[in-house]
């Protein structure tokens, strides 16, 4: 199996396909996901080995969705899931944090290939 499987979760549809088609283009295999709903669905059908979520969504946030795969079982509980949101706040980092987020990035001071080389990054570590 590879461990190089994306779950992308973004309702904004133009900036999903620009994401997915960067990550495939250096060589992950991408599930996209319009909603926190069909995200889940995704995730428990085909644990990825990384999810990036946005949070703002509905009718499930990506908060919502997170905290619904890490019950999930033991793969909910150690994939890597990732925040890319416009919340740019304490507060926000705060509940991502609380909700079992591996990390929390802001797309307005997060270029492409940054979120490119962080999801790397993070794949590599063990």
């Amino acid at each position: 199996m590879s461990e190089r499987i994306i779950l992308l979760v973004e309702d904004s549809e133009p900036l999903r396909k620009v994401l997915a088609e960067k990550l495939r283009d250096v060589g992950f295999d991408v599930i996209e996901a319009a909603s926190g709903e069909e995200g889940f669905k995704f995730a428990i059908d085909h644990k990825p080995n990384l999810i990036l979520t946005d949070l703002v969504m509905f009718p499930m946030d990506g908060i919502e969705m997170t905290t619904k795969i890490r019950q999930s079982g033991q793969w909910g509980k150690d994939t890597k899931i990732v925040a890319l949101t416009n919340q740019n706040s304490t507060e926000e980092e705060e509940r991502v944090k609380a909700a079992g987020f591996t990390a929390y990035l802001v797309k307005a001071e997060t270029g492409l290939d940054e979120v490119v080389k962080d999801i790397e990054g993070m794949l590599s570590e063990k």
